[in-house]
């Protein structure tokens, strides 16, 4: 029989040297494949023992197919009676050769599907059902010059059968088998995974370490005609009784993770292996050797969602990839001597780890290009200053000093915990740096391309090395966001880790998130804002729209005013409750509108006294009529707004190159210089107190 191995694109070296090691001579080289003559054996050896390979394919006829007309026929013209009953499943899958890309699919499997059924149909008087999930017999139609038809032996071999339902999947189990045949570990070396997620590294090394066939747990093979059970029984026969030889043998791996649904899916999937290895809650800072004994750390760092359509570091995510590969780099810089790390990223990462490698792996972790290097870690004197602290990195750390010493007396004579310490006050270092209690935010604007991405990395690297010394903050408490530019979600969720804490402004206190979203819960820069407002609330009713966790809903409040928060978000409608009840004020008295604010304005009937509006720059969402510009909507949204407000309306916004427009009715005084901070020098806000126009009131309007 002709027959087809599939791998990852760039594991074909690993796949050759497999088969040859599995008793299989390899004949034919193509992209992603392998291919060679052999008999039902051979076929089932390698489905049951390759660790590399995605698929077995035994070629079944090739054929010369213009259109589908003519692949109908062919494929009808072959006698499936030999190799599918009526009583059997089946599913048919198609792929596109490169010359013909462009070809549907779908279409092509579907005239392939009928074709076997109206044969069957034909020649046995039955036709079998199509099971897509879960077929008996499954088959592989290339449409290409010639095409070509197979059957697909055992389905994705990758497939293990032990990874939790819902964990996440960012690398196949057989490319995962591959990049560690790539590293030249030994399964009597120590091996560690400082970021295993679901564990894919470590079971596919206990699997290797312990000489389990990864096939052994695959979907039978019964449903196919040409299939010989007593082979196939042999085979597995012996495979178990090697399985059972080896159990014994000691497992050398160790698991980390810094995120605990990971620990747990891991968990979970070494237990359905078989095999026991330790895998502990951990952050990558505190990571040190689990053994004294060097040996291999193999990582597969996150990038996946950060990517542009080419494998490039996607805008406005590179500073944050780029800390946390310096930050791998620094851990096995000081406490990995001896060992070899073996990093699977994209090019432009791979290099922000800081160590030179010694080889560089081309591979395909699905359509993403990346590389496996392989650096071997030489620690560094304990006299010699840590890489990327440059001589320049002086200023900003003078600064930083500075601007401590200085904002830190005002912060506390207006009993202030959330202030900004740092403003992008030195080119070079264009960051902004906020304190919120006992954490610390370090915000990089998404950088213009013109700016050197390498001299920036390194800059960054700085910052939050320099942050953490300077302020004495430890590192895990100095947390690094990407601001993006306009156009972009103003309140993005980041993680699920759900951590806050309560700061005080003023004499009043507010919860604040550091970790789970781009905004922490308060605007600094409007304090001043929210207490003007609050000051002409006073025991009135006060309206605050786009209220997003109320915190001037909050100073309303405390001033005894009636208050009316509305907001898209229920997330931040129950942040802005706890708010109150972090002051000691009843949610109960307040409203707490859930809608989009534009349509809560058309459809209201009430009026209030004062109202506060700072909508986002831009905003989009499937539960607004449309999107959001501040720039293009603010006109008709002052007007609305002004329908249900009989006193005065206070409108901010962030917006960069804002033009206000109002109809003449309104009369509007700038009031950003009165509320702005020296905490905020750079602050892009701009405030105006908008109320009906003298001549519209003589007028009754």
């Amino acid at each position: 029989m002709q027959l087809v191995v599939t791998c990852a694109a760039g594991t074909e070296a690993v796949l050759e040297a497999e088969l040859r090691d599995l008793g299989v001579e390899p004949t034919g080289t193509q992209a992603g494949a392998r291919s060679f003559e052999g008999g039902i054996e051979d076929a089932y050896r390698v489905a049951l023992w390759s660790r590399v390979a995605s698929r077995v394919l035994i070629t079944l006829t090739e054929f010369e197919a213009e259109d589908p007309g003519a692949l109908y026929e062919a494929v009808r013209a072959f006698p499936w009676e030999e190799h599918l009953g009526a009583r059997e499943t089946f599913a048919v899958e198609c792929v596109v050769a490169r010359e013909r890309r462009g070809d549907h699919t779908r279409f092509l499997a579907l005239k392939t599907k009928d074709a076997v059924v109206d044969r069957l149909r034909e020649v046995l008087g039955a036709r079998p059902d199509v099971d897509r999930a879960d077929p008996d017999v499954r088959l592989r139609l290339r449409w290409g010059a010639p095409c070509t038809l197979s059957l697909d032996l055992r389905g994705p071999l990758h497939r293990r059968g032990v990874r939790p339902p819902g964990a996440r999947a960012p690398l196949r189990e057989n490319l995962a088998a591959a990049l560690l045949a790539m590293s030249g570990w030994s399964p009597e070396e120590p091996l560690v995974d400082p970021m295993c997620g679901s564990g894919t590294f470590l079971v596919e090394a206990a699997w290797r370490a312990r000489d389990v066939a990864p096939g052994l747990r695959g979907p039978p093979l019964g449903g196919w005609r040409g299939h010989d059970r007593e082979c196939w029984r042999a085979l597995r026969k012996e495979a178990e009784e090697r399985r059972a030889a080896a159990v014994e043998r000691p497992l050398r791996l160790f698991g980390f993770d810094a995120d605990p649904g990971a620990v747990r899916s891991a968990r979970r999937a070494l237990a359905a292996a078989g095999v026991s290895v330790p895998v502990v809650r951990r952050e990558l800072r505190d990571l040190e050797p689990p053994v004294e004994e060097p040996g291999h750390l193999i990582v597969n760092p996150p990038y996946g969602q950060r990517l542009g359509p080419r494998g490039e570091v996607a805008e406005g995510a590179r500073g944050e990839l780029v800390v946390l590969y310096g930050r791998l780099g620094d851990v096995l810089k000081e406490r990995f001597d001896g060992w070899t790390a073996h990093v699977l990223a994209p090019p432009a990462l791979t290099r922000s780890v800081g160590l030179r490698p010694v080889r560089r792996h081309v591979v395909f972790n699905g359509p993403l290009e990346c590389r496996l290097a392989s650096f071997p870690v030489r620690g560094r004197s304990g006299d010699r200053p840590k890489r990327g602290w440059r001589r320049e990195a002086d200023a900003f750390a003078n600064r930083l000093r500075k601007n401590r010493k200085r904002l830190g007396r005002w912060a506390r004579k207006e009993r202030l915990q959330a202030f900004r310490i740092y403003d992008r006050d030195i080119p070079e270092y264009a960051v902004t740096v906020d304190l919120l209690g006992d954490e610390v935010i370090v915000s990089e604007l998404a950088r213009p391309k013109k700016v050197d991405a390498r001299k920036a990395d390194a800059r960054l690297k700085d910052v939050m090395r320099i942050v953490s010394e300077v302020l004495e903050v430890d590192e895990r408490r100095v947390h690094l966001r990407v601001r993006a530019r306009q156009g972009e979600g103003q309140y993005d969720r980041r993680s699920q880790i759900g951590a806050r804490h309560a700061v005080r402004e003023g004499g009043l206190r507010f919860w604040v998130n550091t970790r789970d979203y781009l905004d922490v819960g308060l605007f600094p820069d409007q304090r001043r804002l929210r207490a003007r407002a609050a000051e002409a609330a006073r025991s009135a009713r006060f309206l605050n729209l786009f209220a997003y966790t109320c915190s001037a809903s909050v100073y309303a409040a405390a001033a005894g005013a009636r208050c009316t928060s509305v907001d898209l978000s229920q997330t931040y409608l129950r942040w802005g409750e706890d708010n109150f009840r972090l002051n000691e004020l009843d949610p109960s008295r307040h409203a707490f509108v859930r809608t989009d604010a534009r349509r809560f304005l058309q459809r209201t009937r009430d009026r209030w006294d004062v109202t506060f509006l700072n909508p986002p720059s831009f905003s989009r969402s499937k539960a607004m009529d449309g999107d959001f510009v501040v720039t293009r909507d603010h006109p008709a949204l002052i007007e609305a707004a002004m329908g249900v407000t009989e006193g005065v309306l206070f409108f901010s916004t962030h917006a960069r190159d804002f033009e206000l427009r109002l109809d003449r009715r309104w009369e509007a005084e700038e009031i950003t210089a009165a509320v702005r901070s020296p905490d905020y020098p750079r602050s892009a806000l701009r405030v105006w107190e908008i109320r009906r126009s003298a001549r519209t009131q003589s007028r009754g309007g």
